[in-house]
Order: structure tokens, then sequence, then C-alpha cells
């Protein structure tokens, strides 16, 4: 059996996250995209399976077009598309993710 472990920290984390939220408020929501990137990069390049820390290999860029296309397509749904934005974040950054080395059998 592989032992997964976090490996961050609330403070670190904390302090991060009150910064985004204050740029997302003076930036009237532009960087909402950013902070939600962000926090879900942390929690997975946190990450250690078996003692072998797990790398994120997308891109911001990429990331910000297509979220920012689907929070315009939420509001022009009037939340419709709010569950497709929550389905293609989590399948983007799983899409990403790699184990560094190999894993022991």
């Amino acid at each position: 059996m592989t032992n997964i472990r976090f490996t961050g920290s609330f403070g670190h984390f904390s302090i991060v996250s009150i910064g985004l939220v204050l740029l997302s408020i003076v930036t009237l929501g532009l960087a909402l995209p950013y902070l939600s990137y962000w926090t879900t990069r942390y929690f997975f390049t946190e990450l250690e399976v078996g003692n072998r820390p797990i790398e994120f290999t997308g891109s911001f860029g990429e990331y910000f077009l297509v979220s920012l296309g689907l929070i315009l397509l939420s509001i022009v749904t009037l939340g419709l598309a709010l569950p497709y934005y929550g389905y293609w974040n989590v399948k983007y950054f799983a899409s990403n993710l790699q184990v560094r080395g190999e894993l022991a059998a």
C-alpha cells in the first residue's frame, strides 16, 4: 500500500489566500481565476505519494482563458454552466498531475 501525505501548512496557505482575496477585490474579480488556480494547485502539489512529490504541469495562461470563458458562459446562462465549470476545474488539474520519479511496486 502506498501512503499519501499532505505537506502544506495552514500559515502559508492562509497568508497567500488572504492576499489573493484582497487582489480579487481590487481587480473587481479579475483575479478570481488565479485564486482558484493557486488554491487547487497548492493542495495538489503539497501531496506526496510514497515519499514522491506531486508535480503540476498545467499552465496558468490556458487555465485563465478557459476559466474566463466559463465564467462568462455562467453569467449568460444565469449560473447553469457553473456545474460544468466545477467539473472542468477538477478534470484540468487531475489531467495535469504527475508523480515525480517512479513508485516501487
